[in-house]
């Protein structure tokens, strides 16, 4: 009876306070109409977001067109040079001596040159005005040889003695700008030990 009474109770104060939830809601105000909006604005939206922030080409980018790339490729000088015969320059540079040897194609030697030959004693043969005037000697060489026919050149280095840098030097400086163009290879033929034989004790002086 006890649960009768109380449940009935709480279904009158639900009752009781249903009129004044219906005032809180009366007194917020009615929600505005959405907008309309006309085909016309439509159009114009959408006109803007195709044209974006790009603007209209002017009358010069419209005439003149991007540069076309040529077809092929420039002539090389390797295509005029590929009947030349291919002479050699051999550079020896040891810790005792630089040799310099130009040669033809066959391994004919055409002129040599050494420190001793440009009249070093000792050990000033393996120094590197040595090598320099041998790297000389071999362009007023060459240069002798190429007024009466045309070839192409090969470069070979073999050893690291001083003389290999001055031929560096003197055939990228001004005594070598005739030269330069005529060389097509250059190689490396120091050989390189791995393993082998017991080397020679060094000398105790």
């Amino acid at each position: 009876m006890f649960a009768l009474r109380s449940s009935a109770s709480s279904v009158l104060r639900v009752a009781a306070r249903r009129p004044v939830l219906s005032a809180q809601v009366s007194r917020f105000p009615p929600k505005p109409p959405a907008p309309q909006h006309t085909q016309s604005e439509f159009d114009n939206v959408a006109s803007f977001l195709e044209q974006g922030d790009a603007t209209a080409p002017t009358k010069f980018e419209v005439e003149d067109a991007p540069p076309r790339a040529k077809r092929g490729f420039a002539r090389s000088r390797t295509e005029s040079d590929s009947n030349l015969p291919t002479y050699r320059l051999h550079c020896h540079s040891t810790r005792n001596n630089t040799i310099t040897t130009f040669t033809k194609d066959d391994g004919s030697t055409i002129a040599w040159a050494s420190g001793g030959q440009q009249k070093f004693k000792g050990a000033n043969r393996s120094s590197y005005e040595a090598g320099y005037k041998c790297a000389v000697a071999m362009f007023d060489a060459i240069a002798e040889t190429r007024s009466k026919q045309g070839f192409k050149l090969s470069l070979f280095f073999k050893g690291f003695g001083e003389g290999r840098e001055a031929m560096k030097t003197a055939l990228l400086g001004a005594e070598g700008t005739a030269i330069r163009p005529l060389i097509k290879r250059v190689t490396d033929r120091t050989p390189l030990k791995i393993g082998g034989t017991r080397s020679k004790k060094a000398r105790r002086v």
